[in-house]
């Protein structure tokens, strides 16, 4: 690649971020992601005991509506944070995810239960899409702060899932839903620490931590609001999906696709099973998912050390293989087999019972996977930004959202019709060898256009 001319600036200055930006960006993506993963634990509680939803497509459905509306309204959403600035965006969004929690228990029926799924599916989706435009808008783009980001959100993950469950199973929905809601107030203030305007880092050529120079540009001047902006443009939706023509967007964008079959599988099915087949309650499920959101924060950390030694997209492709795997044999994790090789390393220690081995396998697969999610996961949000101009990267946030939705939805949608053919454990299988075949397909495409590891090895970062 040719580089463009560059002039010289202080990094020192450069790299002057207010702390209070900096912990105002990783407040929107710590308590919009948090939320989701606190209804994770509980709505799948609630939809099958409290609403009596039996496993099948319905429950699918339910289960996996999340994502619909923001499959349709993400390009639009990232277009506005282009044009009238992200934090107005989130201002709205922030509100809205502080009253949603408490519709759950307040209209428990299915027609409402799935609207309210809706309206909290965007919230999460359009808060976490916010935090990863402002790292490319405040933050520079920089490899660095999206890891920290990645490692950050997980303190969320942690803490928020065993919260929940034990407000659950002693304080009953409303306690737990309302917890929820709290996240909803932190996130609205995070939004409201954000500053006004913010300036771009330039992508098309060097980058300053590996070249030592400094190069900004400056937004195009925003408009003030307007109500149309509300209205989705069919030219932003056409202008969002031609950034697919470059074969990085495009191969960015279908890799991060495959990561969340998995990611929407453990947040819907996943829970089913532990709850349902395995008979594990709330309390420990939210403990599972803390565990495991501890290593995916150990995973975003590793991203940058390890991306100095792998090609990039090699590594994202890998990392996001292994999570897709790792989802798709949780039958045999709890399999008679397997608990009693647990019971083999752990029996001379403590006496186990089958279901605390089963637990501690649950506990060591979603290790695996939440880590290699965690490598993939700064790795993809920095690649998208670096692909496109400083203008389009709400657009292109927006690209990865819609289509990371499309994903979002089949996956559940697959799995719940698939355990009502041919029962839920094949179905974990079927759809494990489905997105294994399209891994190989993907990795086809990276052998087609070595191209894009060039422009990944450009934008490496310290």
């Amino acid at each position: 690649m040719t580089d463009a001319p560059q002039t010289t600036a202080s990094p020192t200055d450069e790299e002057k971020i207010p702390l209070k930006t900096e912990l105002a960006v990783y407040g929107v993506g710590t308590f919009s992601t948090t939320a989701h993963f606190m209804l994770m634990v509980i709505i799948p509680i609630w939809a099958i005991e409290n609403m009596s939803i039996p496993p099948g497509a319905l429950l699918g459905f339910v289960l996996g509506c999340r994502p619909l509306l923001s499959l349709f309204l993400s390009i639009h959403a990232g277009t506005m944070m282009d044009r009238i600035g992200t934090r107005k965006v989130l201002l709205f969004f922030g509100i809205l995810s502080l009253t949603t929690p408490f519709l759950y228990p307040a209209l428990p029926f299915i027609g409402a239960l799935i609207v309210i799924q809706l309206l909290s599916g965007l919230c999460d989706s359009i808060g976490w899409m916010g935090a990863q435009t402002l790292i490319g808008q405040v933050l520079k783009g920089r490899t660095s702060y999206a890891a920290r980001l990645g490692a950050v959100i997980r303190v969320g993950h942690i803490g928020g899932p065993p919260i929940v469950g034990l407000a659950w199973d002693f304080a009953g929905p409303w306690v737990a839903f309302g917890l929820v809601g709290v996240c909803g107030l932190l996130f609205l203030v995070s939004v409201l620490m954000l500053p006004q305007t913010v300036t771009t880092p330039r992508t098309d050529g060097g980058d300053r931590e590996t070249d030592g120079h400094a190069r900004s540009e400056t937004p195009k001047p925003r408009p003030g609001f307007r109500i149309r902006d509300f209205i989705p443009h069919p030219a932003d939706y056409i202008a969002s999906f031609k950034l697919m023509a470059a074969p990085a967007v495009a191969i960015t964008v279908l890799i991060g696709m495959m990561v969340h079959i998995g990611n929407n599988i453990q947040s819907t099915f996943f829970i089913v099973w532990l709850r349902d087949i395995v008979g594990i309650p709330a309390t420990l499920i939210g403990i599972l998912i803390s565990i495991s959101s501890a290593a995916a924060a150990a995973g975003s950390l590793w991203a940058v050390p390890l991306r100095r030694h792998f090609k990039p997209y090699w590594l994202l492709w890998l990392s996001v293989l292994i999570a897709l795997i790792a989802i798709s044999v949780t039958p045999l994790v709890g399999s008679a087999p397997v608990v009693a090789a647990v019971n083999g390393s752990l029996g001379w220690l403590v006496e186990l019972t089958p279901l605390i081995a089963a637990y501690i396998a649950f506990c060591l697969m979603s290790c695996v996977r939440s880590a290699a999610n965690g490598v993939h996961q700064p790795l993809v949000i920095t690649l998208m930004l670096r692909t496109v101009g400083p203008n389009d990267k709400g657009k292109a946030i927006g690209l990865r959202g819609t289509m990371n939705r499309v994903t979002s939805m089949i996956g559940p949608l697959t799995l719940g019709w698939l355990a009502g053919l041919i029962g839920l454990e094949y179905g974990f299988y079927v759809v494990g060898i489905i997105g294994t075949v399209l891994m190989m397909w993907i990795a086809w495409m990276m052998l087609r256009h070595p191209e894009i590891h060039q422009l990944g090895d450009g934008s490496a970062q310290k």
